[in-house]
C-alpha cells in the first residue's frame, strides 16, 4: 500500500512548494528511485523543468517531460514530469504538486504531497488527506 507524506510549507507559492519538491527527489535520487512528478497543466510541467534546471547551479538533475502517448521506453528516465502521462513501470515515488489526486497514485510505493500555506492549496490537500485516510493508507504530515 503507497505510504503518503503531506509537506507544507508555512509560506505561500509555486517556489516554495518546488524548493520542497527539490529536496525530496534529491533525497529520492540518493536513494536511486524512479520519480514521477506530477503537475496541473502543461505550464506548470514546463515551469517544474525549467526550475529543475536552475535550481542548484553545482548539480544536475536529470529529467524529461512527458505527455500521454509516451511508451514505456520513457518509464526508464530516473525523472518524469506530466500533467497527463501515467507511469506502469518504476513506480517507486510519486511528488504530486498538482491541485488535484493523480488517478493512478496507488502504483506507487511512496507519494509526496506538497503543500503551501494558501488557502486554495490547503483546501485541496485537506480533500486528498480525507479521501486517503478514509481508505486506509498511512498518512505523515510535516509542517515546514
Amino acid at each position: 500500500m503507497t505510504h503518503i507524506n503531506f509537506y507544507v510549507s508555512n509560506q505561500n507559492g509555486f517556489e516554495h512548494r518546488m524548493h520542497i519538491a527539490y529536496r525530496l527527489i534529491a533525497h529520492a535520487l540518493k536513494r536511486k528511485l524512479f520519480i514521477h512528478i506530477h503537475t496541473d497543466n502543461e505550464r506548470m510541467s514546463k515551469q517544474v523543468d525549467e526550475r529543475l534546471w536552475t535550481f542548484d547551479k553545482k548539480s544536475f538533475i536529470p529529467h524529461c517531460i512527458v505527455d500521454a502517448s509516451a511508451n514505456e521506453a520513457r518509464s526508464n528516465e530516473t525523472i518524469t514530469i506530466s500533467h497527463e502521462y501515467e507511469p506502469v513501470a518504476n513506480c517507486d515515488y510519486l511528488i504530486n504538486l498538482s491541485s488535484q489526486r493523480p488517478g493512478f497514485f496507488s502504483r506507487f510505493t511512496k507519494l509526496a504531497e506538497i503543500l503551501d500555506s494558501s488557502d486554495e492549496i490547503l483546501a485541496a490537500g485537506r480533500k486528498r488527506y480525507v479521501f486517503y485516510r478514509e481508505r486506509g493508507y498511512t498518512l505523515d504530515y510535516y509542517k515546514l
